[in-house]
């Protein structure tokens, strides 16, 4: 085991891709399957309007052995296909996004008005990539990319921006960003594969995916109440997302009304209704605008003394400067109740954790994605968090199905894996639910990508399915 050491490099801002300029990214690049092209469902048609209402979504296809990849976007434009004049997307100041906590998931950016038209190709410039990755020994490795790279996205067929509203989502394909030497990785170099588009209406409401507009696990801090709706600061993306409410939605956790939600670092569950439109299904509090929550994989547990390093947060104390570093969270004395389990909207119901699917103070396992909610401002880098609960929380693996039976199978993952370097394990226990959404032919030998919950019964891995890719 090993407590993680980032460099510092640390002058790009906040951890996510402006939901304005993500906007315009997600129409025009392509990454996690290794293409360069939008696949639209429906095909959109060209309007006759000057805007649309678009939400932006960011997801990660990892490259195993890495544990943090981070980037900034300094600029970002269209080309038309007929040739005029490059259209900007404003690019809010500082951006910053860490990909792996995204694993096998698309997180909301943005949801906004974007031009119709048809473009050729999209524009880009991103500065002051790094990430760091795991030697098979455990040894953590920091490399830092280009100060500055420029690179031209070919759309073919070239995309179209209809009058209905669209969810674009892309998908960075870390594995298609990095330089080898062999097996090792040596260097960060971005390309028209590293990045792939999906564009769809919102899907139908009770059934909607990360792709097509579901809200699941939206975390960030309350800055307005108007009416029905209210504004939140989403995590270190900087990016300003608006919600409805109605009778139904559900408040929880030391929330009432939604008055008592402003100023509060709260989780959002819901949906994108048809027009385009956040809808709140549920609030739930976290802390209040005193407090903060970090989230992150443990790397290393030494007695009661978790080693977390950060992935994304909220807060006080929280900045785009703590993404990528280490933090130490003590659990000693903290009460049964205290450990929780994030279920999101494909858990709903379930009687998580239980027996057979542990996660209190002597089954939490180093390997597992947390969030640490404290009721003071996070510390400097490399402090002690003053933890006030600890929740479980989803994350993706990658590997080889065997022992195929049912609705549960062993993924062997790869050698290079970072949660085998971390915990020793080399298989993941799978168990599909009902709520499952599951896109590809699970079959022995297949190559999938899961992103679930991960839990340790003392002796092995289990996971509980939410998506397989």
């Amino acid at each position: 085991m090993f407590a993680v050491q980032k460099s510092s490099l640390k002058s790009a801002g906040k951890a996510g891709l402006a939901l304005t300029l993500m906007a315009g990214l997600l129409l025009t690049i392509g990454c996690g399957g290794g293409g360069n092209g939008l696949t639209a469902s429906p095909t959109p048609t060209p309007g006759t309007g000057t805007a649309t209402n678009t939400q932006v979504r960011i997801g990660d296809a990892p490259a195993d052995s890495v544990i943090a990849f981070e980037v900034s976007v300094a600029s970002l434009s269209l080309t038309p296909s007929n040739g005029g004049a490059a259209v900007s997307i404003s690019v809010p100041a500082n951006n910053r996004i860490e990909l792996t906590h995204a694993s096998g998931k698309f997180e909301p950016l943005t949801l906004g008005n974007l031009p119709q038209g048809t473009f050729s190709s999209a524009n880009l410039t991103l500065t002051n990539a790094e990430l760091t990755f795991l030697t098979g020994t455990g040894t953590a490795v920091h490399i830092n990319g280009p100060a500055s790279a420029q690179v031209t996205v070919p759309l073919n067929p070239a995309v179209t921006i209809g009058n209905s509203p669209i969810v674009l989502a892309i998908d960075v394909n870390v594995a298609n960003s990095v330089t080898l030497s062999g097996a090792t990785i040596i260097g960060i170099s971005f390309g028209p594969t590293s990045f792939n588009i999906t564009a769809k209406a919102p899907g139908a409401q009770a059934n909607q995916q990360d792709d097509d507009g579901e809200i699941e696990d939206v975390q960030g801090l309350v800055t307005a109440v108007n009416g029905s709706s209210f504004t939140m600061n989403v995590g270190q993306t900087g990016s300003s997302l608006t919600f409805t409410t109605d009778a139904s939605t559900e408040f929880k956790d030391g929330l009432t009304t939604l008055a008592s939600a402003l100023n509060q670092v709260v989780t959002v569950e819901g949906f994108t209704r048809s027009d385009g439109s956040l809808f709140a299904k549920e609030v739930e509090g976290l802390e209040n605008e005193n407090g903060a929550e970090l989230e992150g994989i443990i790397t290393q547990i030494s007695g009661s003394t978790l080693t977390v390093m950060a992935q994304d947060g909220i807060g006080s104390g929280m900045d785009n400067t703590k993404v990528g570093d280490t933090f130490t969270v003590s659990i000693a004395g903290l009460k049964a109740s205290k450990f929780r389990v994030n279920l999101g909207n494909g858990f709903g119901g379930s009687n998580l954790p239980n027996a057979s699917f542990p996660f209190d103070a002597t089954t939490i396992h180093a390997g597992q994605r947390i969030e640490v909610d404290t009721d003071v401002p996070l510390p400097p880098a490399n402090g002690s968090i003053n933890v006030d609960k600890i929740k479980l929380q989803q994350q993706g693996v990658a590997g080889t199905v065997q022992n195929l039976s049912g609705n549960a199978f062993d993924l062997t993952l790869a050698t290079d894996s970072a949660l085998t370097v971390i915990s020793g394990q080399s298989v993941v226990h799978v168990t599909t639910a009902g709520a499952t959404d599951n896109r590809t032919t699970v079959a022995n030998g297949a190559s999938v990508r899961v992103r679930g919950l991960l839990f340790w019964n003392g002796t092995s891995w289990q996971m509980i399915a939410r998506r397989i890719r």
